[in-house]
């Protein structure tokens, strides 16, 4: 049965290889290639010394999580230890994840829940033994939301983005990477380490100006809006925020999906628009749904938000700039007519994750912290408003509410299909202002608009098609007696 077992396991390394090979298998590696041409170790070949092995693994982690204070160090540094303390080498440890998935497969064991934390450290140990760069680990005592409870957590943290592209960049000879919210385009090269050929950022052809961008920098009161720490507890800044989106709630139709920089500063500004009556004037004009750290919450506050979108209610949702919601949800047509970014979302920076990789960004590729800070919070911000607009029927309005938006630095980072319907005079706007555009821009969005009004500008004519079709047509003839012409040459 031994026998049997290793046959699979080294069967199992060879099939993981023929995957990578033919492009099967095209992410970034628990195993790199050096790994599965190795043979496994003789130490955890055999299932109970494996299992010895691991105990062994397993006891030296609880010893590591018995801190008092925070601790960092590399994966090198981490691995001496292990060697030093429980004499365990880094060969046996790069085998640790494909040695345990063997044996359950040997076992017959189908239900992997119960060997969900096992997995987990055997995953560890292949990684931490097989990227000795461009990782950190830090192990802190307690959570920072509960910093009284003793809840030791040990983070492997990943600092360089390259690794996970840099099997890509080595297999294919050309590589596209695209998005509609790529910019600012600069920055992509340095943390992924790579030269491009071209880069180029396009915008869109439209047979209407359909995204409507404001910038709102302050309130009716003339009092600057901004999430920044500093007037983050500012109740008149609170209080404008409220009033722009009541005001948005009576003049957009149907939905309204409004993003926080936080899940913290949303709840503390709900709690002050209860206490202001704001929330129970917004429920006059739509009902109002909140994401939540919870899944199952968020979906069902989702569902109930398309729901009365449907039915010609018209809601808003609050919701959180990185959270669920900002990431892989449409909100195309009548599920979003407006967006409403409350501040810029820029990243926990107390986070030792966080400062851990802005030290290496700045040693490895000489990136300032406050460049990387503000280009991954444009990027987000750009990606949470960019949800409204989902096609070149759809139609939408995008309110950066912060006046630090108005910026050159922070506008200059939008992508470019943005910027070129941001004018100066939607720059800069106070919230009775920003209504009175709105109002007009709908108006002119609610005249009939046909498939025939985009022929010949956002969409080809049967025309212009048959003309592309031609020239085409016309190339691969010419290149085919170009190509005739040499061989009678030769």
């Amino acid at each position: 049965r031994l026998n049997e077992e290793y046959q699979r396991m080294v069967q199992g390394l060879k099939d993981a290889l023929v995957q990578r090979e033919t492009d099967m298998v095209m992410a970034n590696p628990v195993l790199p290639a050096d790994v599965l041409e190795e043979a496994v170790p003789g130490n955890i070949r055999n299932a109970d010394h494996f299992l010895s092995f691991l105990r062994r693994f397993v006891e030296y982690i609880k010893t590591r999580l018995r801190v008092h204070h925070v601790v960092q160090e590399s994966p090198a540094g981490f691995l001496k230890d292990v060697a030093t303390k429980i004499c365990i080498e880094r060969k046996p440890l790069r085998f640790c994840a494909e040695r345990l998935a063997s044996l359950l497969r040997t076992l017959e064991i189908n239900d992997m829940t119960e060997y969900g934390a096992l997995t987990l450290i055997t995953h560890f140990a292949t990684l931490v033994s097989t990227y000795t760069k461009g990782f950190t680990i830090i192990v802190e005592p307690f959570d920072d939301k509960t910093p009284t409870v003793i809840n030791p957590i040990l983070h492997f943290s990943c600092l360089d983005s390259s690794i996970a592209m840099a099997p890509v960049f080595k297999r294919f000879q050309t590589v596209v990477i695209t998005s509609g919210t790529l910019s600012p385009m600069d920055m992509y090269p340095k943390i992924l380490d790579f030269d491009p050929v071209i880069m180029s950022s396009f915008t869109m052809t439209l047979a209407r100006p359909c995204l409507l961008p404001m910038i709102v920098s302050k309130g009716n009161d003339q009092v600057a809006i901004s999430s920044k720490f500093e007037t983050r507890e500012d109740t008149a800044v609170i209080r404008n925020y409220g009033q722009l989106l009541v005001e948005t709630a009576k003049t957009v139709p149907d939905g309204i999906v409004c993003f926080f920089t936080s899940y913290l500063y949303l709840e503390s500004v709900v709690a002050s628009w209860y206490d202001q009556g704001i929330v129970d004037t917004l429920l006059r004009y739509k009902l109002l749904f909140i994401e939540t750290q919870d899944n199952a919450e968020t979906s069902y506050a989702l569902m109930n938000y398309v729901k009365a979108c449907d039915c010609g209610r018209g809601a808003v949702l609050l919701a959180v700039a990185r959270g669920k919601v900002s990431e892989g949800v449409d909100f195309d047509h009548h599920y979003g007519r407006a967006v409403l970014m409350f501040g810029i979302p820029y990243v926990y920076t107390q986070s030792r994750i966080l400062k851990a990789r802005l030290d290496y960004l700045r040693d490895q590729f000489q990136i300032r912290e406050n460049d990387f800070l503000t280009f991954d919070a444009m990027r987000h911000a750009a990606q949470c408003v960019g949800r409204a607009l989902r096609g070149k029927t759809d139609y939408g309005i995008m309110i950066f509410a912060d006046k630090r938006f108005s910026r050159q630095d922070k506008r200059s980072r939008l992508p470019k299909w943005i910027q070129e319907h941001l004018v100066d005079s939607f720059c800069n706007l106070s919230t009775e202002e920003a209504m009175q555009l709105a109002r007009r821009w709908l108006r002119r969005m609610a005249q009939p608009f046909t498939r025939e009004d985009q022929l010949g500008i956002s969409l080809l004519t049967l025309q212009q098609l048959e003309n592309s079709e031609k020239e085409k047509l016309e190339r691969q003839a010419q290149g085919k007696e170009g190509v005739g012409g040499e061989v009678m040459e030769l």
